[in-house]
Order: structure tokens, then C-alpha cells, then sequence
């Protein structure tokens, strides 16, 4: 017998997986997704399934995933984010030392006033940094198990997985996730950075909860303030908000910051009335912004566009006369 027919006569057996639970039947009557959290009315997160805060490092998304923490257990509201449900919320962090996830636990109490020196039933936190990825899945899976929360906060998600950018394991962890919110009917948070310079989670990870979130806030820092908005909702989209910290280290609501204008890198570099050559300007670019060469010319393509330089027929770039006189602070919506 030869190997194709080895294959054909040795094929594992058909699926044993009952499909009849995943047929949706219309004559069936389900209930609206029973919600978790909102913020000023607007449903963010509800039962059976997953979202994500997304940001750099040291945009304050522990102060944002702190306030929704402390929101689930407040009577009222805190900084927006208040839940009709009723239950324990777990906190689990995988990137800080265990003084420093006290200090998120104890912030947590303290924005809405309850005792910090003590215990409470309705709140478990964990700090996990010292395990490795499949310690804490494990970890993880049996404080769902042991405690049945109906919130977990994911602080540092991607520390589930030895390597977020690998696609089988994002999508097997992601899945997990999924599967995880279905049987304990609860919702799950979790937090991930974003790539440097970019508004994109990372990794394949990234891609892969961000398409399964229900809710994908976005934190940017802007100095003391950090900006929090909806870049994917599938509900009613929440209006965008900025939060600060106070002198007692709590977040608090203000006011989004006014834009600042935008700098013309072209008049800081370029003499008014001289003539360059797209190598000489892309040089100068490069050793001002310190941009690779791709980089240098992509922001003269969009400074020509934009009318911030000019190019003559012979190939020469130079500033307008309008920039000569007057150096408008900002001149365009593009990032040079």
C-alpha cells in the first residue's frame, strides 16, 4: 500500500463537536446583553464579553482601569463609569511589583471612600509578575473559577502569552478569553500597549482583541492630562474625556487640552529665498528629526501638498513667500 493510500485509509475521524448548539434559532427569545459597566449612560461593557484600553506606556491606563474598578463598586459613579450589576470584580495585574499593585488596589478604595487597611468581598486582586505566561493563565483561570467574578480587569493581557506577535497563540489566548466570559458570564477587560508612536495595539495579539472587543477605549497623554476616547464601541460610541491626577493621587475629570499648533520644520531649517535640492532638503531633514531617509521624504511630498514649501520646475524647493514674511504656527493638519 502506498503513502496516499496510508493517508486515506488512516484519516482521523470526522468532528465530534455538536453543532447544534451554535445554530441560532429565531423562534428562540433572548434578552438584550445584560450590561456591566457605562459611562454617563453609555453601555461599555456587558456580560459574555471582552473589551480593551489601549495606550502607550505612561498614558495612565492602570489610573483609567482603577476608576472603572472603583466605578463597579461605587454606589453611585466614579469619573463617569457606573454598573447597574451587582457582584465582585478581580483585578489582575501582571506587570508591577506587589507594593505598587497595593497601591492600585488602595486607590481603588480610596476614590470612593471605603476602607483601604481591609479586605472587601466584593473586590480580589492579584500580582502575577513573577510567574511565567502559562502560570499565569492558570493563575488566572482559577481565581475565575474560585471567586466568579462578574468583572476581570486584565492589567498586562499580553503576559498571558510568551509571545504576543505569534498568531496561534494570540488567537488561542484570545479565544480563551472569549471562552472564559461565556461560561462565568462575566465581562473582561483587558489592557495592552499600543506600538510606539502609533495609535495600533500591539502585536498580533492586538489585532486579534481589538476585532473581538466590544469596547476599545484609547488613553493619550498630554502632559498632566491623559485624553480617553472611543476608537471602536459597538454600542453608542461615549463622548471623549480627559482626566487628570490630583494632589491626593487620584484621577479626577477636566478639560480636554486645546491643540497646540503645530511646528513647520521647513522654516526652521530652510533660508528664505534660497533654493534646494530634494537630496540637500532630505538630508536636512534627516539630521533635524533625526527620521530616516523614507521618512524625510514623505514629509516633503506632504509639506509640497500642503503648500508649506514650493517646488519649481526644475526640481528646487523653497519656501513661499507667504511663510517668509509671516511664520504661521499652524499651517497644516500633517505632522512635520
Amino acid at each position: 500500500m502506498g503513502f496516499v493510500d496510508d493517508v486515506i485509509m488512516n484519516k482521523p475521524e470526522s468532528s465530534k463537536i455538536d453543532i447544534s448548539a451554535f445554530i441560532i434559532d429565531l423562534a428562540e427569545q433572548l434578552p438584550d446583553p445584560q450590561p456591566i459597566m457605562r459611562i454617563w449612560g453609555n453601555l461599555i461593557a456587558s456580560r459574555g464579553n471582552v473589551s480593551t484600553v489601549v495606550g502607550l506606556a505612561k498614558s495612565r491606563k492602570t489610573f483609567l482601569t482603577a476608576a472603572i474598578a472603583s466605578g463597579f463598586l461605587s454606589s453611585s459613579d466614579f469619573l463617569g463609569f457606573d454598573t447597574p450589576a451587582t457582584g465582585k470584580i478581580a483585578y489582575v495585574d501582571t506587570e508591577q511589583s506587589r507594593p505598587h499593585v497595593h497601591k492600585v488596589a488602595r486607590r481603588i478604595l480610596r476614590s470612593i471612600d471605603l476602607p483601604t487597611d481591609r479586605n472587601h468581598d466584593q473586590l480580589v486582586v492579584a500580582a502575577l509578575r513573577e510567574l511565567t505566561p502559562d502560570q499565569r493563565r492558570e493563575v488566572t483561570g482559577e481565581i475565575l473559577r474560585r471567586y466568579k467574578p462578574d468583572l476581570l480587569i486584565l492589567d498586562g493581557v499580553a503576559d498571558l502569552c510568551n509571545d504576543p506577535n505569534d498568531l496561534h497563540e494570540s488567537e488561542a489566548l484570545t479565544c480563551e478569553l472569549m471562552r472564559w466570559s461565556s461560561e462565568y458570564d462575566n465581562h473582561i477587560l483587558c489592557v495592552l500597549h499600543t506600538n510606539p508612536g502609533g495609535d495600533k495595539a500591539r502585536g498580533h495579539l492586538g489585532s486579534a482583541l481589538l476585532r473581538k472587543s466590544e469596547t476599545v477605549m484609547l488613553v493619550k497623554a498630554d502632559g498632566d492630562t491623559s485624553i480617553v476616547n472611543p476608537q471602536y464601541c459597538r454600542n453608542e460610541p461615549f463622548t471623549e474625556f480627559a482626566f487628570q491626577i490630583n494632589a491626593s493621587g487620584l484621577p479626577e475629570l477636566c478639560s480636554i487640552p486645546a491643540p497646540q499648533p503645530k511646528e513647520n520644520v521647513f522654516t526652521e531649517i530652510m533660508e528664505a529665498g534660497k533654493v534646494y535640492s530634494h537630496s540637500e532638503l532630505a538630508e536636512m531633514i534627516r539630521e533635524k528629526l533625526a527620521v530616516k531617509e523614507s521618512g524625510a521624504k514623505m514629509k516633503i511630498s506632504r509639506a509640497t501638498k500642503a503648500g508649506c514649501i514650493v517646488k519649481n520646475q526644475a526640481g528646487g524647493y523653497y519656501l513661499p513667500i507667504s511663510q517668509i514674511e509671516v511664520i504661521q504656527p499652524e499651517l497644516s493638519d500633517e505632522p512635520f
